[in-house]
């Protein structure tokens, strides 16, 4: 490729990441607590160089978030803070706030019957959902941006998937948010490559799910439609252990959620999102009904 090609080409993705900043600069004129956009936008200024508006964004997040009291989007942030937090007053005063937050305890893990669970669960629903569902997308545009670094994503796709996962993550139906997802639905034929690498990459085993005999009642001991949201799906039960696949093995709030809800020791593997989708199919023709695909359209 010529010198003016690739210029020519850097030059159309950076306007990419531009239109999707105003796209999301739009959104937070109107909603300035839309944390999808808050997140979204610290992201893609890094992404463009200016750690400045980045760091702002990220600041203004914390303080929706510490607001709103969503210790697992608060200890999703944590990490990032702290980088910001050597150079800017800004963000020590936010870190303090977060730090004050996250140290006023955790809520213990109830203890439960796993046989007894498995209905109650399906009742009971997820408790605050519209808080832990914007948490999940936050972990997932997170999960976008390591592939980025990583040089997994070009600044296209990118730019592409967070647009995507804020379309998908406003639906009221449930679907799937999930980065993997997006990427399959999409096209993109290097989802097994990037799933290779995550799985590297957070010391996290892949299997093929599709490969086991998932049971629906092992299935229900978590809430369908948390299963289905988050992209989690309890597949065996070995001893009083139980074996847990997921699509994003960074999101290690999911997996503490994960099990205070099943309320036993859960061991966490990484799956295809074709694998994912062919076992929930599989179960809900065991159940009597067929769950809608996830993801986003091309």
């Amino acid at each position: 490729m010529s010198a003016a090609n690739e210029s020519k080409q850097r030059e159309e993705l950076e306007s990419q990441v531009w239109s999707a900043i105003a796209a999301f600069e739009q959104i937070v004129q109107t909603i300035p607590n839309d944390r999808v956009s808050l997140e979204a936008l610290s992201h893609a200024y890094e992404q463009v160089g200016d750690l400045a508006r980045s760091r702002d964004f990220l600041v203004r997040l914390v303080g929706v978030v510490v607001t709103e009291k969503d210790r697992d989007a608060a200890e999703l942030l944590r990490e990032r803070l702290e980088r910001h937090a050597a150079t800017s007053a800004e963000a020590r005063d936010a870190q303090t706030r977060l730090e004050a937050f996250l140290a006023q305890g955790h809520p213990e893990a109830r203890a439960v019957d796993v046989s007894a669970e498995a209905a109650a669960v399906g009742a009971r629903g997820e408790p605050d959902d519209s808080e832990r569902s914007t948490s999940h997308v936050a972990a997932e545009l997170s999960f976008a941006w390591t592939l980025f670094q990583a040089g997994e994503l070009t600044q296209e796709e990118y730019a592409t998937v967070a647009q995507d996962l804020s379309e998908v993550s406003a639906s009221k139906s449930a679907v799937t948010v999930s980065v993997l997802h997006v990427l399959q639905d999409r096209g993109n034929r290097n989802v097994e490559r990037i799933v290779a690498y995550a799985t590297r990459d957070a010391g996290t085993p892949m299997i093929p799910l599709s490969l086991f005999d998932v049971q629906p009642a092992v299935l229900r001991l978590l809430p369908p439609d948390f299963v289905v949201r988050h992209g989690v799906m309890p597949f065996e039960v070995m001893g009083t252990d139980v074996l847990v696949v997921l699509l994003n093995p960074y999101n290690k709030a999911l997996r503490k959620r994960v099990e205070t809800i099943i309320g036993r020791n859960c061991h966490f593997f990484l799956t295809l999102p074709t694998e994912f989708d062919a076992v929930m199919e599989r179960v809900g023709e065991q159940d009597g009904k067929k769950p809608s695909h996830s993801g986003a359209t091309p």
